[in-house]
């Protein structure tokens, strides 16, 4: 069941990964970045998404093991 969870925590960190790189640009509200805004937002969404890959990847060999041991 826990890993299970984990994939679907991966999933969900996947699909709002551009969603949580606009809400993490809030950083940046008070600095003129008009010329790189652009690749700020894509780095964060980019990491977001590598996060989500992780975070799923760990959940879906976690249950492939636990389809193995039983």
């Amino acid at each position: 069941m826990k890993a299970k969870f984990v994939c679907g925590l991966g999933m969900v960190v996947i699909f709002l990964s551009s969603s949580l790189g606009y809400g993490t640009m809030f950083i940046y509200d008070n600095i003129n970045l008009a010329a790189s805004y652009e690749t700020v937002l894509n780095g964060y969404i980019h990491s977001y998404m590598l996060i989500g890959f992780i975070i799923f990847s760990l959940g879906f060999v976690n249950y492939v093991l636990e389809k193995k041991g039983n």
